[in-house]
């Protein structure tokens, strides 16, 4: 091909951003019961409630002395103990600092104790559970909470449009028009949770389960709901209608009037306390056991009006009381958390199909 002329257009449109966040609150108390953060604060609350919202902490010279103080009370920490704490130097001094901070408000000594180190063999997990040696025993009140989070996030995104057009002539008197269009883009994000929670931090992560096949989730919507059971109202989402909360109406009052009736709030593992009515110890909650017949799944209907169903209602035949960690973040359309998925087991229908009990943290 031999050109003789051409007229060439061409044009590009190219973006790009990158976004960093991150966000630390430290939340202390005084009293054997949680104060409102997110409401009012009552002015007898004794508290303290600190937020950092840069990204680098800057320690006074009696914080640092302290911490040398620690490191030498606790003996060298060796490069064997790093790679199995898996945490850099500033987030350990972090660590010691909070710990340091809630020993000057509680007045006690605390100790942060990091779990050991899982490995897991192969390439699967067997999980083991045996609801038989379950023996729950929820720990005295120790008149004092902290909880403390960090949440960094990373987001990035690239863009790039090309176009091209033009019109070319040879030299045998073709002409050849064209017009040629190149979109290329990108994105990747990334989010980072640390929650602590020490003393009497609250747990509220009921136990939901899931109809149809479906996924669980959460309404934008806040009900009013004395969630933790403490005698005040929390702001909580709600479950859609293809999900309902596992419940015991106690006082058979045909309301379920606050957490005590659900499965987790009260100790932070609904599959555990659940586990306690098994009563024959096959690690099934099924007609064998007298608790089955008085459980009841609580929904809402699309007016928001409060729904109790027995489980036979809704098909349910068995509940299986193992369940493995599945965490997930559960967000609305604006990225604002309404829960939190734990952990996820099944339960079998009586027409032999199997459906997803869950454990949910949901947000106050």
């Amino acid at each position: 091909m031999k050109i003789q002329s051409s007229n060439i257009f061409m044009h590009s449109d190219c973006s790009s951003i990158s976004i960093d966040t991150k966000e630390e609150t430290l939340k202390t108390w005084v009293g054997d019961k949680r104060p409102d953060f997110e409401g009012k604060l009552s002015s007898t609350n004794q508290l303290a409630k600190i937020t950092i919202n840069t990204d680098f902490l800057d320690l006074s010279e009696e914080a640092r002395a302290l911490i040398e103080q620690e490191k030498s009370a606790s003996g060298k920490i060796t490069e064997t103990q790093n790679e199995e704490i898996n945490i850099s130097d500033k987030d350990k001094q972090k660590i010691l600092l909070l710990q340091k901070m809630l020993e000057a408000i509680t007045g006690k000594k605390i100790k942060f104790i990091l779990p050991e180190r899982i490995e897991l063999q192969g390439t699967s997990a067997k999980l083991s559970f045996n609801s038989r040696n379950l023996n729950i025993k929820l720990p005295a009140k120790l008149g004092s909470g902290m909880e403390y989070n960090l949440q960094e996030t990373h987001f990035e995104k690239e863009q790039m449009s090309y176009e091209s057009q033009g019109i070319i002539k040879t030299s045998d008197g073709r002409e050849i028009n064209f017009s040629v269009q190149l979109d290329m883009s990108r994105q990747f994000a990334s989010q980072q949770n640390i929650q602590i929670r020490a003393g009497d931090a609250v747990k509220i992560d009921p136990l939901v389960i899931n109809f149809n096949g479906k996924a669980p989730e959460l309404t934008d919507t806040k009900f009013s709901f004395d969630l933790d059971s403490d005698g005040s109202q929390d702001q909580i989402s709600f479950l859609t209608q293809d999900s309902g909360f596992l419940a015991l109406d106690l006082n058979n009052d045909g309301v379920i009037n606050n957490g005590s009736e659900l499965f987790g709030p009260n100790s932070g593992n609904g599959f555990a306390e659940l586990s306690q009515y098994d009563s024959d110890g096959n690690n099934w909650i099924d007609e064998n056991d007298p608790i089955f017949e008085q459980l009841r799944i609580w929904t809402k209907d699309s007016k928001g009006n409060d729904k109790l169903f027995a489980l036979g209602q809704k098909g349910v035949g068995a509940i299986y009381l193992g369940n493995i960690e599945t965490p997930f973040s559960m967000k609305n359309s604006e990225n604002i958390l309404n829960g939190q998925i734990r952990t996820s087991g099944i339960y079998i229908n009586e027409n032999g199909t199997a459906g997803t009990i869950q454990q949910i943290d949901l947000t106050v």
